[in-house]
């Protein structure tokens, strides 16, 4: 674990530094590929900032409310900057809602504005595994294998690699490996998320710190099983749609 960097006198959260550059380097691809599926690109990144400033408000009001007890002592606790205070569902909601509301008062359409998204969330999903490495959250179970690592106090599955491979397999798939094809708006989402649902199912056999709900299953699988049954629907819905529906030609570089 790396938890902080230094640099002289000053310390430097590194998780939050990995997950910040992620955004960045994300955002920027999205952008870059933007246009190919008709959505202006400082619309997007309007979108994007408009869903992260109210997904981390969100989060925080969230927690306040989960946890009240927490802040009855020290009601400007509620302002700081730390990110253990922050409730991941309440924040996940309050940027959807304002992304929707966003990209109606825009005028945004749909399937194609998921599809100029997904760069930004297939980088995230290869930082944020970094990042958790970097803390030592999201850790595995124990092991004997000759890859495991040295984490709280024993030898664990390097689940976050483990996460980050598999990711950045998925980046290289969609958006970097070289091909010439034509997608309806929305395959290029839906293709993400499935994808990203059964490699979380994968990875999560490896986890040692997950919830478990009854009968020894976790409830990122339970998640990861809704999410990737959707997303076979989505699949299934756009490859064989009742009507025709416009393609948008992807030319990966």
């Amino acid at each position: 674990m790396f938890p902080t960097l230094t640099l002289g006198p000053i310390s430097l959260q590194l998780p939050g530094l990995i997950a910040i550059f992620g955004l960045w380097l994300g955002l920027t691809m999205a952008e870059r590929h933007s246009t190919r599926f008709g959505v202006k690109a400082d619309v997007l990144y309007n979108l994007v900032f408009t869903m992260l400033i109210a997904g981390v408000i969100g989060a925080r009001l969230s927690y306040v409310v989960r946890y009240p007890s927490a802040f009855t002592s020290n009601l400007l606790g509620i302002f700081t900057l730390n990110p253990s205070l922050l409730d991941p569902f309440g924040g996940i909601a309050a940027a959807g809602i304002a992304g929707l509301v966003y990209g109606q008062r825009k005028s945004m359409p749909l399937w194609p504005t998921l599809d100029a998204l997904t760069p930004l969330l297939a980088v995230l999903l290869v930082a944020l595994p970094v990042a958790d490495l970097s803390s030592g959250a999201a850790f595995g179970a124990p092991t004997d294998l000759p890859w495991g690592i040295e984490l709280w106090g024993t030898t664990r599955h390097p689940t976050q690699i483990y996460q980050a491979l598999i990711a950045n397999f998925i980046l290289w798939l969609l958006l970097v490996k070289p091909r010439r094809r034509k997608l309806a708006p929305g395959m290029l989402f839906l293709q993400f998320v499935t994808l990203s649902a059964g490699a979380r199912l994968f990875v999560e056999a490896f986890r040692g710190d997950s919830v478990v709900l009854f009968g020894g299953i976790c409830s990122a699988q339970v998640a990861a099983w809704i999410v990737l049954a959707l997303g076979l629907f989505g699949l299934y819905k756009r490859l064989f749609p009742s009507e025709a529906t416009p393609t948008v030609e992807i030319a990966g570089e």
